[in-house]
């Protein structure tokens, strides 16, 4: 029984395939809707994928919900800034509304990616954007975690947001960077496996043709506010929305 939805899971993620999570991405996911709206506000390219790797690596523990969270991000006035990056993304987290919690922390953890950001041009995001493993060994090795640490793979699926804007070309996540394993996630993938949550949802990606990240973007919708979701999803593509809904009904 366990083996035959396990199964049905793959399947639908199969049907659904990487551009129906490209659809939920760009047309639903409110965090893609406020970092195009900055991107197109802020006419400096290397600044905005700057900010956005910066905002990703300490959006966890929030005092709000995601999608306030990137909102108040977005429509901070980071035309006007003037000094060092770094310092300045660090005033605006220490004075935000929507991010209070373990802020010490979070600032220490900013400030080991001072060198990183420093030799970060837009030739070099160029490269990371095109081998987004790349992307997510440098931050790993420099924040001392694992690559599959859940900021760290969240900050590659954000850059890759922030990549199709800037470079004006879609590139599917490589199969090799894990899903976001979030309390979600685990209670999801409880009702399927025992065992590992990264293997399992690695497993499902090769064998359903999906990386884990767009994995992640199909199993938000069912797992989040779906009667939210439903309705625009539904407008935008009714056949899309009803195999969600089945991964709803799996569980």
């Amino acid at each position: 029984m366990e083996d035959d939805r396990v199964n049905k899971l793959k399947c639908i993620i199969k049907s659904l395939g990487i551009e129906s999570a490209r659809l939920i991405e760009e047309k639903i996911d409110l965090q893609y809707i406020y970092l195009k709206n900055l991107k197109e506000r802020l006419d400096n390219d290397e600044l905005f994928l700057k900010l956005i790797i910066l905002n990703a690596l300490v959006s966890y523990q929030l005092s709000t919900t995601g999608e306030r969270w990137w909102k108040e991000f977005s429509e901070y006035p980071w035309e006007d800034i003037s000094g060092d990056t770094l310092e300045e993304y660090i005033r605006f987290l220490s004075n935000s509304k929507g991010n209070r919690r373990f802020l010490e922390g979070k600032i220490k953890r900013l400030y080991k990616l001072k060198y990183l950001l420093s030799t970060l041009s837009l030739e070099r995001f160029k490269n990371y954007y095109n081998n987004m493993e790349l992307l997510r060994n440098s931050l790993a090795k420099v924040l001392n975690t694992k690559g599959s640490s859940k900021t760290v793979v969240f900050a590659v699926k954000i850059f890759g947001y922030g990549g199709r804007m800037v470079f004006n070309r879609f590139i599917p996540y490589p199969y090799t960077v894990e899903i976001p394993k979030d309390s979600r996630i685990e209670k999801y993938t409880a009702k399927f496996t025992k065992g590992d949550v990264l293997k399992f949802w690695n497993e499902v990606a090769i064998e359903s043709g999906v990386p884990p990240l767009h994995i992640d973007s199909l199993l938000w919708p069912a797992l989040g506010d779906w009667e939210r979701v439903k309705k625009p999803l539904k407008s935008l593509n009714e056949d899309v929305c009803q195999k969600v809904k089945k991964l709803i009904e799996l569980v």
